[in-house]
């Protein structure tokens, strides 16, 4: 049977069509039946019997070309126009869109402007030198590597590209020979230099004249024929790789002028358990992800029984906020400007550029953030996509169908009760076109009970398959819509955008230098916590927002909880809401809160998805649950109105501005870890339920930390358009009366206005060793430490320890990136082995007083697989009960010990994680957060040489280095490693600064080799969900 191609099909197709059109057969009711009559018979006969295609091919080709389409057993010719109908919809993955724009830019550049003459280079330092010569070493590595002059190298372990790669087990030794022969019949060679072009340990090279100790001028002279050894010796400690150049140098009698032939050494140090990490299954790139969402039959399934949310009013109703279709296109193609775009998209596209790339005004704040929140959601799209199931079976119990999904454990995905997902059959034939839309009745752990229609009930039988798809839910983005929509209409400018005439400007509603009745009276001592708590009861920033800016451990929640017991206390008309963006945020609160305010003053309000059994035991009391019927409620407003504060997520917060209380009934609103949301999520919690007008109230405070994490987001364009911004954030980095104030030299004035603004300095979770980097790096060097000295220096005497008394380990490995399979994640075998060594070391230690437990420990790494891979081997070895995950999971949390797992160790991938924003590399925020978890211990396992690229990073290096906190692979500072290779190169004659060759075929090589390696371009599923796969789990 002949094959047919689709451009094939296509030219038959389009043949059809105009004969048709020619002998005047396009009938408005024409039958399939007819159709294909005609193009057996008739049209077959004017291609004279010619092979062509089946009919039904070419219509199905047809029809995806959008020429016909088909209605029951009707043709019908050009696209489906039913107003009636929804359009399926399309949402590409915005990487594409924006790798795309970037090939278009670069296109611009003139072809010839990298040709001009460069000027020779001017080198300010002696490691802008050696890098500039070991770049002409790598541009010359081919011609450098090749057998020449007669004269051959070879050994037992050559690879391709002048490459030696060995294996072997960690502390094994291994030896082997460097063979060097002259092959010439008539001509002397000389033996001159063999040299390690970096010094490397594990390495050792030694032969019978010593000319690879470089001892003295000595040379070996080899005759036509003869062949001398270089022996290697590989030994090393770690695990890891090893790689170092070796440069051997020769010259001819004849000749003056001295040659060198370079090879790559490269050792792999394993074991069996890193062996048994290596990828059993070759990566394969996952495929490009397009949401182009058919239009389905859907069969509606059981939705859970109607139960009454309580009798909380819906007054300010819940639009749909679906993404505009035009927008939808203008996201799909990169944002840019495309020849065959309509004229009206044009114009959207310079309108919604110029809304994006402008500066926010109250004005334009709503269309903008709505824009950016519709980017976000079309991103959210294409990721979850990556959770569908294909040939998933369900069993039965009772009228429901139960359906095992993996991840749902961990948010991925995340699916809530009264949820839905649909299933559509999986037969001998292919997949059906008819969707069943199952409903969340329950879930317990990684199994869902769904609620189908009875037709798909009826013909079910164990070991059906089902292609299964997932949504996600929409109640989040839609709060946020409405929030901005609220802001603009109840004029918030003043807040949203303060300035230094307009804070303060409402006056104080107590005096902020009358001294408090504290109730934790520690903060007494502490002076920066006192200040903010005096200036938020005063009310000193109103109708500016009080920001209180929290480093890691100083007491940011604490001081918030006393100033809300202030609040209540010295202002007793006041009614408080208290948010943060997680659950488990809100909950802290509460319990602190409940210390000192009874229970009847105070409510903690959860979403009627929330599990009941994830509530702390010492809120339940205070939780709007009916223990009666086992479900969430949400009292009448009346009811809350009697509440002096209601806690809530900030997502939660949205139920209250959907009933419209009374202006002016909150007069504060407290938002912890402010920092953690995204700034439409804070208004959620503003926007209607604040009254910024009246005189007693109207008081926002914002508790964060600008320089820790902030919202995780998955589109490209929502973050390069500055959706990942906090609110916390643009305060502080935008409004002038949030920022530091001039001071000179002996002053004793405090850096930030205490009226708008506190920053804490006093740390209580750090030792000082661990804090004292992040804090000159991030803090401008004021963090104190007054951590408890007993429990901060309990380990001071580890045995493992390279310094007593300094308990920060950096441990050096060479490791190598890894991914498997169809997940683009990436892993470390080595670094794993490495961070299971030292738990285990951790966990034996003796001598301490106090034996470490699993609780106390956390392991920290960036990227899902290697997280995944560090979990899956602390099960193996009994370790369950250390929490492993990523730095945003580990935000606001602490540990006595944390160990750091960084993962990367492939230079060529670092484009990647820069553009992305992934990892550990130029990530200053997750640094941050990663190293100040921990209180008593902090390790860190990665390769040096990569993560020296990296401001922040080597900072960290050179600060281990300068302790003597440093074990491992070999590395050396910048300066000391530039000096090193300078004498090492000089030694065989290869530093001559000769240009480089303008080899354009040379460079494009290296460039497709790069494109190739680091495989950024590629990206498909946004980088967030491929690399670091965050929750889904919005917490409501």
């Amino acid at each position: 049977m002949v094959q047919f191609t689709i451009s094939e099909r296509q030219r038959i197709g389009l043949t059809f069509l105009q004969f048709l059109e020619e002998h005047n057969l396009k009938e408005a009711d024409l039958t399939k039946t007819r159709i294909k009559e005609i193009y057996n018979t008739q049209f077959r006969q004017a291609q004279n019997f010619q092979q062509i295609p089946n009919c039904s091919s070419v219509l199905f080709t047809l029809s995806r070309l959008r020429k016909i389409h088909i209605e029951t057993d009707i043709v019908r010719f050009g696209p489906r126009r039913s107003p009636f109908q929804r359009k399926s919809r399309l949402a590409v993955d915005q990487y594409i869109g924006l790798s795309q724009a970037r090939k278009n830019e670069a296109k611009k550049v003139p072809g010839d402007q990298n040709k001009q003459e460069q000027p020779p280079p001017v080198f300010t330092s002696r490691r802008q030198r050696v890098q500039h010569l070991l770049k002409g070493l790598k541009t010359r590595r081919h011609e450098l590597a090749e057998n020449k002059e007669e004269v051959e190298v070879f050994t037992d372990h050559d690879a391709e590209g002048g490459a030696m790669h060995i294996s072997l087990q960690s502390g094994e030794e291994l030896r082997f020979n460097i063979n060097i022969r002259n092959t010439s019949d008539t001509e002397s060679v000389q033996f001159c230099r063999c040299e390690l072009l970096r010094g490397v340990r594990a390495f050792q090279l030694s032969d019978q004249e010593n000319i690879s100790q470089g001892f003295g001028q000595k040379t070996v002279t080899l005759q036509p024929g003869q062949q001398y050894t270089v022996e290697v010796k590989c030994l090393a400690r770690f695990l890891g790789q090893y790689r170092a150049p070796i440069a051997l140098e020769f010259r001819r009698l004849a000749s003056a002028t001295p040659f060198h032939i370079v090879r790559n050494l490269s050792a792999r140090v394993s074991n069996q358990m890193v062996d048994e990490l290596r990828p059993k299954v070759p990566y394969k790139h996952p495929p490009r992800v397009t949401f182009n969402r058919k239009k389905f039959r859907v069969v509606d399934g059981v939705p859970l029984p109607p139960e009454s949310q309580g009798q909380l009013e819906r007054v300010i109703e819940l639009e749909s906020y679906t993404v505009p279709p035009t927008l939808r296109r203008l996201i799909n193609r990169g944002l840019v400007e495309k020849e065959d775009m309509p004229e009206a998209d044009k114009t959207d596209l310079h309108i919604t550029r110029a809304l994006l790339e402008n500066s926010m005004t109250i004005d334009t704040l709503s269309p903008r953030f709505s824009c950016l929140l519709h980017m976000e959601e079309v991103q959210m799209e294409v990721d979850i996509r990556r959770y569908d199931m294909q040939g998933a079976v369900m069993s039965r119990k009772g009228n429901m169908l139960l359906l095992k999904v993996p991840g749902l454990a961990e948010n991925r995905p995340s699916v809530l009760r009264g949820d839905f997902l649909f299933a559509r059959e999986r037969g001998p034939d292919g997949v059906d076109n008819v969707e069943f839309k199952g409903y969340v009745h329950h879930i317990e752990r990684d199994c869902v009970s769904l609620g189908f229609n009875y037709r798909l009930l009826d013909k079910f039988i164990d070991g059906m398959k089902f292609d299964v798809r997932f949504s996600f839910n929409r109640l989040p983005q839609r709060l946020q819509h409405r929030a901005v929509q609220l802001a603009e209409e109840h004029s918030l400018g003043d807040v949203l955008f303060p300035t230094l005439q307009i804070a303060g400007s409402k006056g104080i509603l107590h005096s902020p230098t009358e001294q408090l009745k504290l109730y934790d009276r520690s903060i007494e001592e502490n002076a920066e916590q006192y200040l903010a708590v005096r200036h938020i009861v005063a009310g000193s920033s109103r109708p500016a927002p009080y920001l209180l800016f929290g480093p890691p451990g100083t007491g940011k929640t604490v001081t918030l909880v006393e100033a809300i017991k202030q609040v209540l206390k010295c202002l007793p008309s006041s009614t408080v809401l208290a948010c943060a963006p997680s659950n488990s945020a809100a909950d802290l609160l509460t319990q602190r809160l409940l210390n000192h305010i009874p229970a009847a003053q105070l409510i903690r309000l959860n979403a009627l998805s929330r599990s009941w059994d994830n509530v702390p035991s010492s809120i339940k009391n205070v939780c709007n649950y009916d223990r009666m019927t086992g479900k969430y409620s949400f009292p009448a407003k009346q009811e809350l109105q009697k509440y002096k504060v209601l806690v809530t997520t900030l997502v939660t917060a949205g139920r209250l501005a959907s009933a419209n209380f009374p202006p002016g009934h909150f007069t504060h609103v407290f938002i912890d870890e402010a920092g953690h949301a995204v700034e439409p999520e804070c208004l959620i919690a503003l926007a209607g339920l604040l009254d910024f007008h009246t005189p007693d109230g109207g008081q926002l405070v914002l508790a964060g930390d600008p320089k820790q994490l902030g919202p995780v987001l998955r589109s490209p364009f929502a973050v390069q358009f500055g959706l990942d911004v906090s609110l916390l954030e643009r305060y502080m980095t935008t409004c002038d009366l949030y920022q530091r104030m001039p001071t000179t030299p002996g002053s004793q004035a405090v850096p930030y206005d205490p009226r708008f603004v506190t920053k804490l300095l006093r740390n209580y979770r750090n030792h000082p060793a661990i804090l004292q980097l992040p804090s000159l790096e991030f803090y401008d060097g004021e963090l104190i430490p007054c951590a408890d000295k007993l429990a901060r220096e309990s380990l001071c005497n580890l045995e493992m320890l390279p310094k007593k008394g300094f308990p920060i380990i950096f441990h050096g490995v060479v490791g190598e990136d890894l991914r498997e399979e169809r997940s683009p994640s990436f892993f470390n075998p080595e670094e794993v082995v490495t961070v299971l060594r030292h738990t285990r070391d951790l966990l034996e230690a003796k001598g301490l007083g106090i034996k470490i437990t699993e609780k106390e420990i956390g392991i920290i790494s960036p990227y899902r697989k290697q997280v995944n891979k560090i979990q899956r081997m602390m099960k193996a070895h009994h370790l369950s009960n250390i929490k492993v995950g990523s730095v945003e999971e580990f935000q606001g949390e602490e540990r006595r010990i944390i160990i750091i797992s960084t993962v990367r160790s492939n230079p060529d991938f670092l484009p990647m994680d820069i553009d992305f924003k992934l990892g550990f590399l130029r990530n200053p925020k997750r640094f941050n957060v990663a190293i100040t978890r921990s209180k008593a211990l902090l390790i860190i396992v990665g390769n040096p040489h990569v993560l020296s690229r990296d401001k922040h990073w080597n900072s960290f290096l050179e600060y281990c280095i300068g302790n003597g906190a440093y074990v491992g692979c070999d590395f050396q500072t910048a300066e000391d490693e530039a000096e090193e290779i300078t004498q090492r190169l000089a030694a065989v004659g290869l530093d001559d600064e000769e240009p480089e060759k303008d080899n354009d075929g040379e460079k494009k090589e290296e460039d497709e080799e790069e494109d190739s390696d680091g495989d950024w371009e590629k990206i498909e599923m946004s980088a967030a969900e491929q690399l670091l796969q965050p929750s889904w789990g919005a917490d409501h």
